[in-house]
């Protein structure tokens, strides 16, 4: 099942607020229809209820890639060492909450990448390895 929250966005074209239900979290394993959203940037795809225009929005999708035990961070706006440490140091601080989750963190790969195309690397190899 599809993670999702709502989020307050500003329209480009009008400037209109309103609320959108944007993709936090897509388990693979589960949604692989997702998978050509995720390849193509439009994940988060939303629409102003008053001018329509469509908008893209840039923001982080956590992709977990089962069975592999890899769980990958996409955000566009990730792209120094310190913004990629962040979401690491984060990663780790939920992790060695408690004695199960710490276990799970120490056998998960865990990465955040920037680039659509590396992403779409990942997730050509996944479905290739599942044909």
């Amino acid at each position: 099942m599809v993670g999702t929250s709502l989020t307050e966005v500003k329209c480009s074209k009008c400037k209109n607020v309103y609320e959108s239900d944007v993709i936090d979290h897509i388990d693979l394993s589960e949604d692989r229809d997702m998978i050509k959203s995720l390849k193509t940037g439009k994940a988060n795809r939303t629409q102003c209820p008053k001018c329509k225009k469509v908008m893209y929005l840039s923001r982080s999708i956590v992709v977990n890639f089962e069975p592999e035990n890899r769980i990958v961070v996409f955000d566009p706006s990730a792209q120094t060492k310190e913004a990629k440490d962040e979401f690491i140091e984060d990663y780790r601080s939920v992790t060695s909450y408690n004695e199960t989750l710490s276990e799970v963190g120490e056998e998960t790969e865990f990465i955040v990448i920037s680039k659509l195309d590396k992403l779409k690397e990942m997730l050509d190899e996944y479905v290739k390895a599942r044909k």
